[in-house]
């Protein structure tokens, strides 16, 4: 089953064209750092970006990694993933911390398809939240770490063009169309 990950900036689009791609039929992750931010939040937790950045990052890794595993009985599906465990060892970069050994070799084990589609910083869309509290300057430099994070890892980046979210699905789907393993999962 395919898997691939759409990676990029905060604020850039991607959990808007992970739901589009949804929508469509195809088989989606959410992004785990959102949620685990909304979770600490309601039970006053600390593990948060704001209090305790090295326990968001275990934290993030650890679901990441699970929603990664929790896919392999979408056989036959191709599945997207907004982020993942690569983003959770970028962000080691990021706060100082780098990532554990154990961590680095859990990753190293599971893999995505190629390519891995980027969204770049998109300073015009860019908004924060209750989820998101950073400005658009963190962001930048979070988005360095991603890229710097997959190419470590060996991945091949595409970047996804500052279009409509249609454009964006249409720009995706293209680019996977000449793939034999591509299969969506039930498109509309």
């Amino acid at each position: 089953m395919p898997k691939f990950v759409i990676t990029g900036a905060s604020g850039a689009g991607k959990s808007t064209l992970i739901s589009a791609l949804a929508a469509q039929g195809y088989a989606t992750v959410p992004e785990a750092g959102r949620q685990i931010v909304a979770e600490q939040v309601l039970a006053q937790g600390t593990a948060l970006p704001w209090l305790d950045r090295v326990a968001f990052m275990q934290l993030l890794f650890e679901r990441s990694i699970a929603a990664f595993d929790r896919t392999a009985s979408l056989a036959d599906q191709t599945v997207f993933f907004d982020r993942s465990f690569v983003e959770a060892i970028a962000y080691g970069s990021v706060i100082g911390h780098a990532a554990p050994q154990a961590m680095l070799q859990a990753a190293e084990a599971r893999r995505f398809d190629a390519p891995v589609f980027v969204c770049p910083p998109w300073k015009e869309i860019f908004t924060t939240d209750d989820e998101r509290r950073h400005d658009f300057e963190f962001a930048a430099r979070d988005y360095q770490a991603n890229l710097a994070a997959y190419r470590t890892a060996g991945y091949e980046l595409v970047e996804i063009p500052r279009v409509s979210v249609q454009q964006r699905v249409a720009f995706i789907t293209g680019r996977l169309a000449h793939l034999q393993s591509f299969r969506p999962s039930n498109p509309a």
